[in-house]
C-alpha cells in the first residue's frame, strides 16, 4: 500500500482541527459533528486522490456494524469494521446509531483530531473528575450522587416509551446520566428544534434530582 500510505500521509500533514459546532448542554461540552468531520476532510482527501466509503451490513451474528474503507485512487485501499450501538431496534435509533458510528470510523481512519472539549463520547461514559478535596468530603459527596448505571428494567419503561417519557421516569442521577448515553445518537439525529427541547428536559429532570 505504498500509494496509499504516501497519499495518507500528505493528507495528515494538512488536515486541521476539526471544529467543533455540536454544543452538549447536558454535558456542558462541544464536540464535532459528522459534518465538521467531513467539511475538514473532504477537500484535503480528493487533492491527494483519496476517498472514504462507509457501508452499514448485518454479520452472521445478526449484529449491525459499520465498515469505513479508505480508497485510493490507485486501487489500495484500507478498511475497518466496528459494531453500531443502537438504544433501540427502530428505524430512528439505527439512523442515529450509524451516524454516530460514522463519525468516529471517519475520524479513526483518518486520524482527524477535535479540539481539546470535544468529548461526546463523555469519556467513555465515566463520570466524576479528580479534584483536589479532603477524602472524607469526596467520599461523602460519592454518598449524595451514585455513579451512572443502567436504570433497571421497571425504570426503563416499555420499548415503545418515548424519550421524554424516560427522562421524566430516571429515578436518580446516575439513572438519568446513563439514560443520555445511551440515547445521544438518538438524540443527535433529531431535527435542531426537537433536540434543543430533549437537552433542556434532561437539564429540568437533571435540576430537580440534583435537588432530591
Amino acid at each position: 500500500m505504498e500509494n496509499l500510505a504516501k497519499s495518507l500521509a500528505a493528507a495528515q500533514a494538512e488536515f486541521g482541527t476539526v471544529p467543533q459546532s455540536g454544543h452538549n448542554p447536558f454535558h456542558k461540552s462541544k464536540y464535532s459533528t459528522l459534518k465538521d468531520c467531513w467539511d475538514t476532510a473532504r477537500p484535503v482527501l480528493a487533492k491527494h486522490g483519496l476517498s472514504v466509503v462507509q457501508m452499514p451490513d448485518a454479520g452472521e451474528d445478526g449484529r449491525m456494524y459499520l465498515t469505513t474503507i479508505l480508497l485510493h485512487e490507485s486501487g489500495e485501499h484500507l478498511s475497518s469494521r466496528q459494531p453500531v450501538m443502537a438504544a433501540k431496534q427502530d428505524a430512528q435509533s439505527m439512523g442515529s446509531a450509524i451516524t454516530y458510528a460514522r463519525r468516529y470510523g471517519l475520524t479513526s481512519i483518518l486520524g482527524l483530531v477535535s479540539g481539546d472539549e470535544d468529548d461526546d463520547g463523555n469519556a467513555a461514559t465515566a463520570v466524576g473528575k479528580p479534584t483536589s478535596r479532603s477524602p472524607s468530603k469526596t467520599t461523602q459527596q460519592a454518598a449524595k450522587t451514585p455513579a451512572p448505571v443502567a436504570p433497571k428494567s421497571t425504570e426503563r419503561g416499555s420499548p415503545n416509551s418515548t424519550i421524554e417519557e424516560r427522562i421524566n421516569a430516571a429515578p436518580h442521577l446516575g439513572g438519568l446520566t446513563a439514560l443520555y448515553d445511551a440515547v445521544k445518537g438518538d438524540i443527535e439525529a433529531m431535527d435542531e428544534a426537537k433536540r434543543n427541547a430533549v437537552l433542556e428536559l434532561f437539564k429540568k429532570r437533571k435540576a430537580e434530582l440534583s435537588k432530591g
